[in-house]
């Protein structure tokens, strides 16, 4: 059967359409899906060279350069799903001529990953198994530099109905449910990291309301005015049962009573005295609130130059850190959502 010059020459541009979105198809899939890395030749620079490696065994994922030709830069890193290390490495020259070393470190985490492990728990006494593998694998990716004997924790037990009793008597309330269940099946429990910041869920005995909470961390000064006294007053039915550095979440009896009569969950932030976001009830919007408010207690953990918390939309840039001494920049990776 013979073809004709017609249908071959309908068919070539259709077999050449189809190879190139073959070879796309191919690009696409070996195409790193990770965050892209952007660098700038800053005012005083002639040229910059870095290398980045990721994880334990220093893999090289790509080396960025920017000079006078190309004064900007962007690369592509490989996908990042667990803590990784990361290793930056390389030289810049200075005008006139000087050249330095430049060099740093850090942990890269993804907010999938946090989210991800935070989804995890179906009680709120899950969220300790959550925060352990965090630290855990966090210790893991870089044991030099976050080891894990560097993390305090204290978790006590498992707390009886005399220390909930107790607690009640001397508070004048009923516990929560949710909050008595936690302390009956897992206890308190705190994790404290070595940048300064710490998560605390209170025992019993520590258990405050959020008057007695917020005039110790306010000072007494603060409550003279009329309005600080009249919310002084209101706040004595809230109770503090989880800080987080100095923020208090609050089981809330003020305000905003339940239907059930179980108290709603709030935050309150002592820094800016912004009392309270909006107060959440039932069991299940309880749970969903205080995830998403531990997935925050974690970026916030992570908010040093020692963490990048990043997600494959981000772009990263490099942030400048005090020098170590001449002849040395010491970098570290920033996200930028801006990117």
């Amino acid at each position: 059967m013979k073809t004709s010059r017609r249908h071959k020459q309908k068919t070539i541009p259709a077999m050449i359409a189809g190879l190139l979105l073959m070879a796309a198809n191919v690009m696409a899939q070996e195409t790193p899906a990770g965050p892209l890395l952007t660098q700038t030749l800053g005012a005083d620079q002639i040229e910059e060279v870095v290398q980045i490696s990721l994880g334990l065994a220093e893999k090289p994922a790509g080396e960025i350069r920017v000079d006078y030709l190309y004064s900007s830069a962007e690369i592509a890193l490989p996908e990042v799903h667990k803590p990784q290390k990361y290793m930056l490495r390389g030289h810049a020259r200075i005008k006139p001529g000087k050249r330095v070393k430049v060099e740093g470190q850090g942990v890269l985490l993804t907010q999938d990953y946090l989210a991800e492990i935070m989804n995890r728990p179906t009680a709120v006494g899950g969220f300790l198994a959550a925060w352990q593998s965090v630290m855990r694998d966090v210790s893991r990716a870089d044991p030099d530099f976050l080891p894990a004997n560097r993390i305090s924790w204290q978790m006590p037990g498992p707390v009886g109905d005399e220390e909930l009793a107790a607690a009640e008597k001397r508070l004048g309330m009923p516990l929560p449910a949710v909050y008595r269940e936690t302390m009956q099946r897992s206890g308190p429990w705190r994790v404290s990291l070595p940048n300064g910041f710490s998560f605390e869920l209170l025992a019993p005995a520590q258990l405050v309301s959020a008057s007695d909470w917020l005039q110790r961390y306010t000072g007494p000064v603060e409550w003279d005015s009329e309005e600080n006294q009249t919310k002084r007053q209101q706040f004595k039915s809230d109770i503090t049962f989880v800080v987080v550095n100095n923020d208090p979440w609050v089981f809330r009896r003020s305000g905003a009573p339940c239907d059930d009569e179980q108290p709603s969950f709030a935050t309150a932030q002592t820094a800016d005295e912004r009392f309270y976001t909006s107060s959440v009830c039932g069991t299940h919007a309880q749970l969903e609130a205080i995830r998403r408010q531990m997935l925050e207690a974690l970026f916030r953990a992570f908010s040093t130059p020692e963490f990048t918390v990043v997600d494959d939309v981000h772009r990263l840039r490099f942030e400048q850190k005090p020098s170590a001494g001449k002849g040395v920049l010491r970098r570290y990776l920033k996200a930028d959502a801006s990117g």
